[in-house]
């Protein structure tokens, strides 16, 4: 009963510094990824719905890149602890192997490995893909824009433009509004409104009210250079919507499809080879990811049996440059894939490869040695 009771312990130990470990990388992530959306703008009144959304969808992808380095920061600084106590020399004096001591260590890491196969595969790229839809949508629905004089501005189908702008009454002057409908990627009809004076009103969660007077209205058909709408207004009123109707299909990037899509769409046939060629590399990589907590465990256990007294700086520093290695192989191993395609898949299992034998080389040498 003595194994089980010391396992235990040891589990108790790492899960703590695993949830703390994981509660400041994924709180890290978080607040760089709300930057990012800042930075794009998404603050000038946006919807806090779609910003929730955004964010929860986006959890998948957050907790995936974390898992990893909380593990072996876990790793690292349990370990540290229990050396620098003492308790790993007390158990080894008590008879326990290296196998006893880290079996559920080495469990978790297998756990953890087949959570990231799940995330990286399935959850991952489909939460991305719905956080990346809430965050377009919510752009697209800002509710307040400053509109400026002798600007063309985008809202949403419609482009609009006037010479004099009155922040404050809603006046224009000098208006012009263009709307391109595309058919596919070309353009199908373009209407063109131009007029003397305007109003706007702002039409909060629902777009710009305007009322136009003493204009022109003209609409092509692109398809037909000899069709051509025109006619003249006393008042004309319209609603630019905030969300473009158009806008929602859009051409989805590699790292939003599954991993089955991505397998279909191969099977399928891609005529741009290094489009072929990211698609393919994609799908490797989130294997080769999922692997890291397995590689970090053989890497960080014999690492942490030997900090003794370095301490927990020791610990954090070696996390960092084992994190800078193998991810920076990972990142290399994906580019001279993409340039060199005789090196895929082995390019990007590389790093695992190399980390995990440097891993069992640190084993022999430190704890089988003991």
């Amino acid at each position: 009963m003595l194994v089980p009771i010391a396992r235990l312990y040891i589990l108790r130990v790492f899960a703590k510094h695993l949830l703390l470990s994981l509660f400041v990388f994924a709180s890290l992530l978080v607040m760089l990824n709300f930057v990012q959306m800042v930075n794009q703008g998404v603050l000038a009144g946006f919807s806090f719905y779609f910003l929730a959304k955004s964010m929860l969808y986006l959890a998948p992808n957050i907790l995936g890149t974390s898992l990893p380095l909380a593990f072996l920061l876990a790793v690292l600084l349990s370990l540290g602890q229990m050396s620098q106590d003492g308790e790993i020399m007390a158990l080894r004096a008590g008879g326990f192997s290296f196998y006893d001591i880290f079996s559920w260590v080495f469990g978790a890491a297998v756990l953890c490995s087949l959570f990231l196969v799940f995330v990286n595969n399935w959850a991952g790229p489909k939460g991305l893909k719905r956080s990346t839809d809430y965050t377009i949508s919510m752009i697209n629905r800002v509710t307040k824009i400053e509109l400026k004089p002798r600007t063309f501005q985008q809202i949403s189908d419609w482009v609009l433009y006037a010479r004099e702008v009155n922040g404050l009454t809603g006046k224009m002057s000098g208006v012009k509004l263009i709307q391109r409908i595309n058919k596919g990627d070309s353009p199908a009809f373009v209407t063109k409104l131009t007029a003397l004076d305007g109003r706007y009103r702002m039409a909060r969660e629902q777009g710009l009210e305007i009322e136009l007077s003493d204009g022109q209205f003209s609409q092509t058909d692109c398809g037909s250079a000899g069709k051509l709408l025109y006619g003249s207004f006393a008042s004309y009123k319209t609603m630019l919507p905030f969300f473009s109707e158009s806008g929602r299909a859009r051409k989805l990037n590699q790292r939003e499809i599954s991993t089955p899509g991505i397998m279909a769409r191969l099977r399928d046939g891609i005529a741009d080879e290094q489009v072929a060629a990211k698609f393919r590399i994609e799908a490797a990589s989130r294997f080769a990811l999922a692997l890291a907590p397995l590689v970090f465990f053989l890497v960080g256990a014999p690492l942490g049996v030997a900090l003794d007294k370095r301490g927990r700086s020791a610990g954090f520093a070696l996390s960092l440059l084992i994190i800078f290695f193998y991810y920076g192989l990972t990142v290399s191993g994906m580019v001279l894939s993409r340039k060199y395609p005789g090196l895929f898949p082995w390019a990007v299992f590389a790093p695992a490869a190399l980390t995990g034998a440097a891993g069992l080389w640190l084993w022999k040498q430190r704890l089988f040695a003991r």
